[in-house]
């Protein structure tokens, strides 16, 4: 196993805790350009007071994820076990639990459950694993096999390599086991969702807004609910089985009016205006429509990208979303909620509160922050800045 060094200020990050490890982090940049996928690599500083280990993988985020500090620990598959195993006990609640309840969830959430670069949820005992580089990828048969011993009542498998791939590869796959329905229907907080296993890059729900949705629904009851980039209708599915007066989705998406409509279906609701709209329609179109035509909603719910891009403008959550939430707070109506997401994890939390605190104390209707959300405890994350991407804040407006 070979040794580099890291310059001062990565040592000072990987000793106070945080994981990654990108290249500019080397003292001789040269070296790390030239790691292999997969490899398990030294890192130390000139005083010798790190002894890290780390697993090289390219993605996005870095080269490496460390996986541990002490010298007495190493790569191999009974570690691997062992933070499976940690993960797997900390989601008891949901695999012992009554199904009718939850029965869709994070099982392993990557380096926030100590390996970088892999997760893998849960869906009605199908499994589904996002490998995001080639180097955990190279890892593979480990996680299958301790997966399966830990828990032998996985239906099947799936599998979404996020990383380049050989021109004989698949990007989404079956793997192993039986097929899932399609549509596989999950509860969560005891409404039924449908998802789609080895279909897409996203499977029709977000796991990590699972608080939010159950916010929304506790506080719908007769309310007018706009979701903007509803996607598959969730958030507005939670509002109606909560008993909200009125949800309007909007997606620029054609396949969002089918799938927002069986969302609704299959929990017993007809998705039909003007009790239930879903609009194919530029999120930004319908805000200047609302506000042209004095609209307002008494819980409002965006969820966009971190970027979008449309024919006619792209967004971008660090230089945009403020502007948005100045015409979001517009169409709030007085006593209302305004609910603003993002998992760009490069826009910092305290950035995001402070910039729309911001836009709500200038706001005429003076929008006060009154709660806010990260991810749920089935999504540990590292302390690493990019490990913690879901920021929630909920604005109430005073007047």
């Amino acid at each position: 196993m070979k040794r580099y060094r890291l310059r001062p200020l990565a040592t000072k990050r990987i000793l106070a805790g945080e994981r990654l490890i990108t290249i500019d982090d080397f003292e001789q940049t040269e070296q790390a350009e030239h790691l292999e996928e997969g490899m398990v690599i030294m890192l130390s500083d000139a005083d010798r007071r790190l002894n890290a280990k780390a697993l090289v993988g390219r993605q996005n985020k870095g080269l490496a994820w460390v996986f541990t500090n002490e010298q007495d620990e190493f790569w191999d598959e009974e570690l691997l076990t062992q933070r499976l195993e940690a993960a797997i006990e900390i989601r008891q609640k949901f695999l012992s639990e009554d199904q009718s309840v939850t029965t869709a969830f994070r099982l392993f959430n990557g380096e926030g459950d100590g390996i970088g670069g892999v997760t893998i949820d849960w869906y009605e005992a199908y499994i589904q694993f996002n490998w995001y580089s080639r180097g955990i990828y190279e890892y593979r048969e480990w996680f299958v096999a301790a997966l399966q011993e830990l828990l032998p009542n996985i239906k099947g498998i799936y599998e979404t390599k996020r990383f380049k791939l050989f021109d004989n590869e698949s990007a989404i796959a079956h793997t192993s086991g039986e097929a899932a329905p399609q549509p596989l229907v999950i509860k969560e907080n005891s409404i039924d969702y449908a998802v789609y296993l080895g279909e897409d890059w996203m499977t029709g729900i977000f796991l990590d807004q699972r608080e939010v949705r159950s916010f929304v629904q506790t506080q719908a009851q007769d309310l007018n609910v706009l979701n903007l980039f509803s996607y598959t209708g969730a958030f507005s599915v939670a509002a109606a089985v909560g008993g909200a007066a009125k949800t309007v989705s909007i997606d620029v998406a054609n396949r969002s009016v089918e799938k927002t409509k069986e969302q609704f279906a299959l929990n017993g609701i007809d998705a039909q205006p003007p009790q239930h709209e879903v609009r194919v329609m530029d999120v930004f179109d319908y805000v200047n429509y609302a506000k042209r035509h004095n609209l307002t909603f008494d819980l409002v719910v965006c969820d966009p990208p971190s970027f979008a891009r449309t024919k006619k403008r792209l967004f971008k959550a660090e230089k945009d979303y403020a502007q948005l939430a100045q015409d979001l707070f517009d169409l709030t109506a007085p006593g209302g909620l305004c609910i603003l997401s993002t998992n760009h994890s490069g826009y910092k939390k305290e950035a995001f509160i402070n910039e729309m605190s911001q836009v709500g104390r200038s706001h005429s209707g003076h929008f006060q922050m009154i709660q806010s959300y990260g991810l749920p405890f089935d999504f540990p994350a590292s302390l690493d800045a990019e490990s913690h991407y879901l920021k929630v804040l909920v604005f109430y407006r005073n007047n």
